[in-house]
């Protein structure tokens, strides 16, 4: 090649370089601008450090948020920046997906497979997300997290396109002291760092999991037996992780059957999955009645929850009635699918009024061990009680009515067959109006 001709080789690589360097100085600048300009108004800048938005926000991404008055109309499908109810120190930024009966809200992250644990009341929301400034906050959350390869890379990469981006287009000509163009690419790199942490400070973007201690990259991360159930199907799904005061069990099925607290009960005792984080249900003689509207009751169906006593009083479990709120009726009401513990610890289902075909266990579970039971019956009432993933007893059951109703759990209502409530501690009621297999639910125990 002639010395000409790698003179223009030379040439149109140095041409190609300086503008890439100018175009990356000049979209990072605009995004830095971008970010930063709001908060001259009172706008919010939040660097997003997880990945429980995704797809729609992702880790270094800006949410810029406009601060919301006390009169403020929530709207339901938007991302708001609030106060963590669990943390007050921290601030979330996830999507408001139900307004609930109560009056407060229930959130979620995109990426997550459950909503968050406990309700968002409107007091504890700071803006309204309204922007999204991709990649720009990468650096600060690199800082934050004390990544330092990254941060160093970055840093160094864009110190560098500064400085090619203040070079001439061709190699004629007078160029500035290369100390001089070293300082002026640091200040603009510090300096966009900066812009983007503004108004950010403490704030953080992270998701939720149901036990408040934990943080985990939802990326990666779906709890397992929630996970389990839902591939199922079921339609209904109570985790019953709800604080104390609350009124309301929050579905988590996606079917919207919010159920009901009632009577002498206590939320947040200790869960009963080791590997899913959550809280209980201390039961007296209190009951959750599953669902605000009554359904038509199934013919084929399973009931799932997790228990855990030391009681040696007969008590009822979960079951299926025409009564909604009443603790006790002495005129009898409709009521089947009842699964009760004897006073020995035995489990028994297919007792109901006027039928006592029945099958019962015969270990003893008020050992004061949290057992996982699952209660399935087809159409022909051919029934199953499985505990701990197995099946503990099989045969035909009592004969089923037709009638509309509410699925109760803890306490029932049935008339002079009254069967005091369950007391003890219950956790992750799953009802299905389908018959589980034995093989799912050993998948369901196994996710444990």
């Amino acid at each position: 090649m002639s010395h000409d001709g790698a003179a223009a080789g030379s040439g149109w690589t140095r041409l190609l370089v300086v503008l890439a360097c100018r175009a990356y100085r000049a979209l990072l600048l605009t995004l830095v601008a971008i970010a930063a300009a709001p908060l001259v108004t009172g706008w919010g800048s939040y660097v997003v450090a997880s990945d429980s938005m995704r797809p729609s926000i992702s880790v270094g991404d800006v949410v810029l948020a406009r601060p919301t008055a006390a009169d403020h109309r929530v709207h339901v499908g938007r991302v708001y920046v609030f106060d963590d109810p669990t943390r007050p120190e921290r601030l979330l930024v996830h999507r408001v997906v139900e307004k609930r009966d109560d009056g407060d809200y229930t959130t979620a992250g995109d990426a997550n497979s459950v909503t968050d644990i406990t309700p968002l009341k409107t007091s504890g929301i700071r803006a309204q997300a309204v922007l999204l400034v991709p990649y720009v906050g990468l650096p600060v959350h690199w800082a934050r997290t004390r990544d330092r390869v990254p941060l160093l890379a970055w840093l160094a990469l864009s110190i560098a396109a500064f400085l090619l981006a203040g070079m001439r287009l061709d190699s004629h000509g007078p160029s500035r002291p290369r100390r001089a163009k070293v300082a002026v690419a640091t200040a603009v790199a510090v300096g966009a760092a900066a812009a983007g942490t503004s108004g950010a400070a403490g704030a953080t973007f992270t998701d939720r999991t149901t036990n408040s201690g934990n943080e985990w990259t939802v990326g990666t991360w779906t709890q397992p037996y929630v996970g389990a159930v839902l591939t199922d199907r079921p339609f209904g799904l109570w985790l019953l992780d709800e604080t104390g005061g609350t009124k309301y069990a929050t579905d988590r099925s996606g079917n919207n059957r919010t159920g009901e607290y009632l009577g002498s009960l206590t939320l947040g005792a200790q869960g009963g999955l080791p590997n899913n984080p959550g809280t209980a249900l201390d039961n007296t003689s209190g009951r959750v009645i599953l669902g605000p509207q009554p359904v038509t009751a199934p013919s084929a169906y399973s009931v799932e929850l997790w228990f855990r006593t030391t009681a040696t009083t007969q008590s009822y479990l979960a079951g299926f009635e025409d009564d909604r709120d009443t603790g006790y009726s002495s005129f009898g009401a409709d009521a089947d699918r009842v699964v009760t513990m004897e006073a020995s610890g035995r489990l028994t289902f297919g007792l109901w009024p006027k039928r006592s075909q029945t099958i019962t266990t015969t270990r003893a579970f008020n050992d004061g061990a949290w057992h996982h039971l699952v209660v399935t019956s087809t159409a022909n009432r051919s029934s199953t009680i499985y505990v701990d993933g197995v099946a503990a007893v099989s045969g035909a059951t009592s004969v089923v009515q037709n009638f509309p109703g509410y699925w109760r759990v803890g306490q029932g209502s049935i008339g002079l067959f009254h069967t005091p409530a369950f007391t003890g501690d219950l956790d992750n009621v799953a009802i299905y109006h389908s018959t589980l297999s034995a093989s799912r639910v050993a998948a369901h125990w196994a996710a444990r």
